[in-house]
């Protein structure tokens, strides 16, 4: 197709959803010179993506094969966390690096969690309170998750500030933000200061194992079903990475889709819909990430297009999503939405090994933040994320009363 795709354009920022639309209804599967990738937006075409293995997820060997030598020395650290994410490997590698961790992530596992999530939820919206607002995604977005996944992996509770600065600096590595003329520079520091930082607490662990997930990795370490220690610190880059992004990103996206919608965020405040749907559609509607990363692993053609060997291909969910084939009024927000086959978490082998604790983290706090504040309101410019991958706003501030 002709028209040009650039997901770094500032209107692809601010708006994915109107850049993407057109793309999507001319060609759900095209190419981008700007990217040297093929997009798919439309569902029908990415659901038929997702699970076929001639698209790979391994393709941080062939990043670094692009990247310049002073851009592989300034990330080497963060590289080398990245290069032991599940995520970026297929079975039976992958099977390998998710079994000692999945089964702590299972919605039956997950469900356990929600006093101690509440209680969080309950400080933090104090706190938001005290001040009459605030940043929402410094005062909550940030905090609520990177506080979950610290105590769920025994980080102490000095670091979580440190958790959250991280994983948002990192982010620019993972969501390919290299448009930033500090990419190098947080990548690099991000890298140095994961390993320096959780290595510590690796140690302390070792010493005085206690009930978190850190200390049943280390209580396998080694061993035919359980992790080395470099996988045990790329494993816990990766939670503590997606445990706090993915959460923080639907939250606040999801608070600015709901005050956007006054007649919906009513419903939801008036329990006219159950938390469970309104979660979905607010993640159907706003997903956490605009899309994922494959590489073509064997030619093919898919929609009469040629796939060869070694091309790059964005997974693109957030317009998928919003396609009309599928969904009635796909701009619509509809939190009793039913049926509701987004794809916002994947499916398959990859799919998001956190959805069902990011799942229950909204459930609890968007009811809550919206009966505790029912005048709450925009009090600032949105800025977003400037992210090929990552739908996530920077920063907005509201009143609570």
């Amino acid at each position: 197709m002709d028209v040009v795709i650039d997901l770094l354009d500032p209107v692809a920022v601010a708006d994915p959803h109107r850049y993407l639309a057109p793309i999507r209804e001319q060609a759900p599967i095209a190419w981008s010179d700007r990217h040297h990738a093929w997009l798919i937006t439309g569902h029908p075409e990415l659901s038929e993506a997702f699970p076929d293995r001639r698209l790979s997820t391994e393709h941080i060997s062939g990043l670094r094969e692009r990247m310049t030598a002073e851009r592989e020395i300034a990330l080497h650290a963060a590289l080398e966390l990245l290069s032991g994410w599940m995520v970026f490997h297929e079975p039976p590698a992958h099977t390998r690096l998710r079994a000692p961790v999945s089964r702590a992530f299972t919605p039956r596992a997950t469900a356990g969690l929600a006093p101690r999530i509440t209680a969080i939820t309950d400080q933090l919206l104090d706190e938001l309170h005290e001040a009459g607002g605030g940043d929402f995604v410094e005062m909550f977005s940030h905090r609520l998750p990177a506080q979950v996944i610290a105590e769920l992996f025994g980080v102490p509770a000095e670091m979580v500030d440190w958790l959250a600065g991280w994983s948002e600096n990192f982010g620019v590595v993972v969501f390919g933000a290299t448009g930033r003329a500090d990419y190098l520079e947080l990548g690099h520091a991000a890298g140095k200061s994961f390993s320096a930082q959780m290595g510590d607490v690796i140690d302390r662990c070792r010493i005085e194992p206690q009930d978190n997930i850190l200390s049943l990795l280390l209580a396998n370490e080694g061993t035919d079903n359980g992790l080395s220690t470099v996988e045990i610190l790329a494993a816990c880059s990766l939670l503590l990475f997606a445990g706090h992004e993915t959460t923080s990103s639907l939250l606040g996206s999801g608070l600015l889709a709901l005050l956007d919608h006054p007649r919906e965020l009513d419903r939801l405040r008036e329990g006219l819909v159950t938390p469970e749907l309104a979660v979905e559609e607010l993640l159907r509607f706003e997903p956490p990430a605009k899309a994922v990363v494959r590489t073509v692993v064997v030619d093919h053609d898919r929609d009469e297009r040629g796939f060869t060997s070694g091309d790059q291909v964005f997974m693109t969910m957030i317009a998928a999503n919003r396609d009309p084939r599928v969904f009635v009024e796909p701009d619509e927000l509809r939190l009793d939405r039913r049926p509701n086959p987004h794809v916002s978490f994947g499916f398959g082998h990859h799919f998001c090994l956190g959805a069902a604790l990011a799942r229950l983290e909204a459930r609890v706090a968007f009811p809550a933040l919206v009966r505790r504040f029912p005048e709450l309101a925009l009090d600032s410019e949105v800025t977003w994320r400037p992210s090929m991958l990552d739908r996530s706003p920077a920063r907005f501030t509201v009143t609570t009363s």
